[in-house]
């Protein structure tokens, strides 16, 4: 019997291990996973490569399993494994010229021309992969040509040529995920080492925690899309606006046997939009509250959404283990919730954080500054309404971030239209995620650069979860922070200079 054709995925690196920016561990291979699917259910070997847990240079590791395969897949979102993974297929390809290297992901996905550009790539999945890859193996043991897999990018002559588009499907027309390729052991043992430190991506810890030990974390990916068609965001050209999830019943069963299987505490959902579907959230809380297991976890979900669920589904959510769920607020004023295509009722914001944070659920709301064309005004008003939702919700967070533009997006191409200095390299589009890189690159007006500065640190010290300075200087500045917080008012931040000079 002749030995089965190897399929080696690899997963870049999500930080730079130059900066000393761990990265949370409970953050998994998702993306390998569920391409990996099919082709292990038809006898291939599949080997995962998450560069993310390996302790070494994990470069070694993936030439030494590129010996031999049929095709290498890796994927990339925006960061740094952008730039990871173009210095790992460069070496890849340099060491075996002729094995076939496909690229996904929604980073590529929407920019298949750098990767055919740089010489690492021979296709690109565009969108959803799952039964994509699977025809792109056959095809690639076959030696067929790659024309006939419908779903790729392709370079041809110098140009990207798309082969027929591939519809969007439903999990119930997907494989199964192969859990048994997954080894969560290291990311365990990273969690814990990790301790109650700061660590990058890790979602803030259960109120209700109380062990000497922090949570162990496992993320899950129970939805594909989002049916929303916000400009700033690249899922409308990845997914068309489709969304498809996993029943709510079915999740609840999932999420109780993968905690049986890992024997973990805290599930973090890693849906674009996982709240679209309130009989969807009622039936999961139901399942899981139902079920005697005790398990937190998170998602995300519209203000619209948690506006519309009834009283009891909420109830059931909170009481089911739901500790955090993360909302995006996006901009302070009704203009630019037209212009983003949005819609969020800025006004009722408020009062969908009541309606959560009453049950004892922690929110986190995100707001945007500097979107393309955007006036100083409404940056203005984004930040105060920002700062007064940190007022009113201590503890949870109400965090503004500087516009990003995102290619495959509307904004992105008025950002280009606009003039602005945009990532073209693959060094700097795995740079973006840097603060200090991606924060001076937006065009911010001068003073409201400032108030933003001064109000990010004012929400730290209003939680007193900054540790400069001796205890009652931090009581001084948390205090402040909440006058600021209230009031709007961030000039002449006296106690940030306290603390800078003691620190």
């Amino acid at each position: 019997m002749s030995a089965p054709k190897r399929l080696v995925l690899y997963l870049p690196l999500r930080s730079d291990p130059k900066r000393d920016e761990p990265t949370s561990a409970d953050l998994l291979p998702l993306e390998l996973l569920q391409i990996a699917g099919g082709p292990d259910a038809e006898g291939f070997e599949v080997v995962l490569i998450d560069a993310n847990v390996i302790d070494s240079d994990p470069l070694p590791r993936l030439l030494e399993a590129c010996d031999g395969a049929l095709l290498l897949g890796c994927s990339a979102i925006l960061g740094y494994q952008v730039h990871d993974g173009r210095d790992a297929a460069l070496a890849v390809r340099e060491r075996f010229p002729d094995l076939p290297i496909v690229w996904g992901g929604w980073f590529p996905s929407v920019v298949p021309e750098l990767y055919f550009e740089a010489g690492i790539a021979d296709a690109v999945v565009l969108g959803q992969g799952e039964l994509t890859f699977l025809d792109l193996a056959r095809a690639v043991e076959a030696r067929a040509d790659l024309e006939g897999v419908s779903g790729l990018a392709l370079p041809r002559d110098g140009a990207v040529v798309p082969t027929p588009p591939r519809p969007v499907v439903g999990f119930d027309a997907l494989p199964a995920l192969p859990w048994h390729l997954l080894d969560f052991e290291p990311y365990r043992r990273r969690q814990l080492a990790a301790g109650f430190g700061h660590v990058r991506h890790r979602m803030p810890f259960p109120a209700g925690w109380s062990e000497p030990r922090p949570p162990v974390g496992f993320a899950l990916c129970s939805s594909f899309g989002c049916p929303s068609e916000c400009t700033f965001c690249c899922s409308p050209l990845v997914t068309h606006r489709r969304w498809e999830a996993l029943g709510g019943a079915d999740l609840a069963a999932l999420a109780c046997e993968l905690r049986g299987r890992f024997g973990f505490d805290l599930l973090r959902f890693n849906d674009a939009n996982w709240g679209v579907s309130e009989p969807r959230a009622r039936e999961f809380s139901e399942g899981l509250a139902g079920s005697g297991q005790v398990l937190w976890w998170n998602a995300t979900i519209e203000v619209e959404a948690v506006l519309r669920y009834d009283d009891a589904t909420l109830d059931l959510m909170a009481e089911s283990g739901c500790h955090l769920l993360w909302l995006g607020a996006e901009t302070g004023t009704e203009a630019m919730q037209r212009r983003i295509r949005k819609r969020v009722p800025v006004e009722e914001v408020p009062r969908a954080l009541e309606r959560l944070v009453g049950r004892g659920i922690t929110t986190g709301c995100f707001w945007i500054i500097g979107y393309p064309g955007e006036g100083s005004a409404s940056m203005w008003t984004t930040l105060r309404k920002a700062a007064a939702t940190k007022y009113a919700f201590r503890g949870s967070a109400s965090d503004v971030y500087p516009f990003r533009a995102v290619p495959g997006t509307a904004d992105f191409e008025q950002a280009r239209r606009l003039g602005w200095e945009l990532p073209a390299t693959f060094e700097e589009w795995g740079r973006c995620f840097e603060w200090k890189w991606n924060t001076e690159r937006t065009p911010l007006p001068p003073n409201v650069r400032r108030a933003w500065s001064r109000f990010m640190r004012c929400a730290a010290h209003f939680d007193r979860t900054a540790t400069d300075g001796p205890a009652w200087l931090r009581a001084l500045a948390s205090a402040t922070a909440g006058w600021r917080l209230r009031t709007g008012r961030f000039g002449f931040p006296v106690e940030q200079k306290l603390l800078d000079l003691w620190s």
